[in-house]
């Protein structure tokens, strides 16, 4: 039931919005009428979206203008939705559509810095983009990001429903565990420069002295609200209703079930000696800050 209402809602909004665009929104023809992108980077379950939350609550240039309906999630544009066989692909003009609508759009990724797995096709337009674009790369302690990401995957994912101890020593296409997977992405876009590096930690704890940092990163002045932090959505309801209004307090995508276990709680001893040496000869340290 719950899956029924959510399709019912994507499809009236989706169609809804469609109609509306064509009589209210006009576009820029090219990369060139887009103002400066900012891409948030990260792994997942590292923060991404409350750092998407954080810079649209306080910088108004980067506040899009939302149609009645439309979803929230295309107040920023997924580079993701670039990639071969992505299953809500994004076209040059739909993205154009979206990067139209802030003078400083939000970009968002999970993808390592090569973005190996982007459509051939979209490569040229995806480099122009991120030609232009001011990128801030968000990381998460990793175990908290593991316990995390075993929460969130077991909704939707039957493969995740196994041990926590079994989860992270799966393993994806290259052989690579998940934790290698977290560390290999922490390593490869730590190295990158010009890069803006954030501790998942400081977003909660040091917010409005980040919030000068990315000012000064992004060439903007922030109006910073109180609270400078949004409330998250909690159920897929209040994600629901935040579509209806139009509300972009936030675009956290909620792990629907119990809250993620601490680290010490799920972690073996054999699961500590396995994590420390998956992460061997990576130059990251094994935790973020806190």
């Amino acid at each position: 039931m719950r899956r029924l209402v959510h399709d019912i809602v994507k499809t009236a909004g989706d169609a809804a919005v469609r109609i509306e665009s064509r009589v209210l929104e006009r576009p820029a023809p090219s990369l060139d009428g887009v103002g400066g992108p900012v891409l948030v980077a990260s792994h997942r379950r590292s923060g991404t979206h409350l750092t998407l939350d954080l810079i649209r609550r306080n910088f108004p240039a980067c506040m899009p203008r939302m149609l009645p309906l439309e979803n929230p999630h295309d107040s920023y544009l997924n580079l993701d939705r670039f990639e071969a066989g992505h299953p809500v692909a994004c076209g040059e003009r739909e993205a154009l559509r979206i990067l139209s609508k802030a003078r400083r759009p939000l970009l968002k990724t999970h993808s390592e810095p090569g973005y190996d797995a982007v459509d051939p096709a979209r490569r040229p337009f995806l480099e122009g983009l991120l030609a232009k674009a001011k990128t801030i790369y968000v990381w998460r302690d990793g175990k908290k990001v593991m316990c995390s990401m075993w929460t969130w995957r077991r909704v939707f994912d039957p493969a995740a429903r196994v041990p926590f101890s079994e989860f992270i020593r799966q393993t994806d296409d290259r052989g690579r565990s998940r934790v290698r997977v977290w560390g290999e992405h922490v390593s490869a876009w730590r190295a990158q420069p010009g890069v803006l590096v954030v501790d998942f930690e400081r977003i909660v704890r040091d917010t409005h002295t980040l919030i000068e940092e990315i000012a000064s990163f992004i060439g903007e002045a922030p109006v910073v609200r109180d609270p400078a932090l949004p409330r998250s959505n909690t159920t897929r309801l209040q994600s629901y209703l935040s579509r209806l209004t139009g509300n972009l307090e936030s675009t956290n995508q909620h792990a629907a079930g119990d809250r993620p276990p601490k680290p010490h709680e799920v972690f073996t001893d054999e699961d500590e000696a396995f994590y420390d040496a998956e992460l061997a000869g990576l130059p990251v340290t094994t935790t973020a800050s806190g």
